[in-house]
């Protein structure tokens, strides 16, 4: 059940994907694309998925100047929650390999998100830097997941990308912490339960150099993963086992 459930909602965001894609090609990679874009979205995805999100400091995700926001990525479902952080004037930071993706990708790139190949770390770190001034010349805020790839209820060390971009354009990070879904959505039911959404306090780069990016990341690590967890514990739904099948072993490790 949770298989096809995920499938189809897929063909629902490809399906949105087609539909807004003339919205976009009429201002392409326009600074609001995303945002407006992420809300049609994240409306459709709340009545298929059945969930409620629960803000607290909300006002920080539409920053007064320029910041890196950094979310913890969980699963594949960030591809339909995450759109819930994005407000306009903010783009977020993908892999190139998105662009394959019929429908999604298209939209995906004309939205004016940030797309780098990874691959090539040469090639990586100079499409961040490129990032780096974009953001700045457009006042534009960045999102980016910087553990760099879902790490399935596991959490993973923090790639220093988004820490030295952040240094390098001399903005402050902005940490936003979303609710353990393994242990408190229960995907078996319409209403699958409740996000919540936790802007942290900004932490800013002034002063810091790129020796400082490791330090940066490992702080923002453990502060968003306490966090994490603390505000998991505050849902009615929360169970330390998890829910099927986001707790059984046929995730990667």
């Amino acid at each position: 059940m949770y298989s096809i459930r995920v499938s189809l909602s897929f063909v629902i965001l490809a399906l949105t994907s087609l539909a807004l894609t003339p919205m976009a090609i009429l201002r392409p990679r326009h600074r609001n694309n995303m945002g407006d874009i992420s809300s049609i979205i994240v409306q459709i995805m709340k009545v298929y998925w059945g969930v409620t999100f629960e803000y607290e400091n909300e006002e920080r995700l539409t920053p007064k100047q320029t910041s890196i926001i950094i979310l913890n990525h969980q699963d594949s479902q960030d591809m339909f929650f995450a759109e819930s952080a994005i407000r306009r004037g903010t783009v977020s930071l993908g892999k190139w390999e998105v662009i394959y993706i019929p429908f999604i990708g298209q939209l995906f790139y004309l939205a004016g998100n940030i797309m780098i190949k990874r691959a090539n770390k040469e090639k990586a770190q100079k499409a961040l830097s490129i990032a780096a001034k974009k953001i700045i010349d457009s006042n534009l805020s960045l999102l980016i997941f910087p553990e760099g790839t879902r790490n399935w209820g596991k959490p993973l060390p923090f790639k220093l990308g988004a820490f030295k971009l952040a240094i390098e354009a001399g903005v402050p990070i902005q940490p936003v912490c979303f609710s353990l879904r393994d242990k408190t959505m229960d995907y078996s039911k319409y209403r699958s339960g409740t996000v919540k959404v936790k802007c942290l306090e900004p932490i800013s780069t002034k002063g810091l150099t790129q020796d400082d990016a490791v330090d940066l990341a490992v702080r923002c690590r453990k502060m968003m993963e306490a966090e994490c967890i603390a505000i998991s514990k505050t849902l009615p739904q929360y169970r330390e086992e998890g829910y099927p099948p986001m707790n059984e072993k046929h995730y990667p490790e």
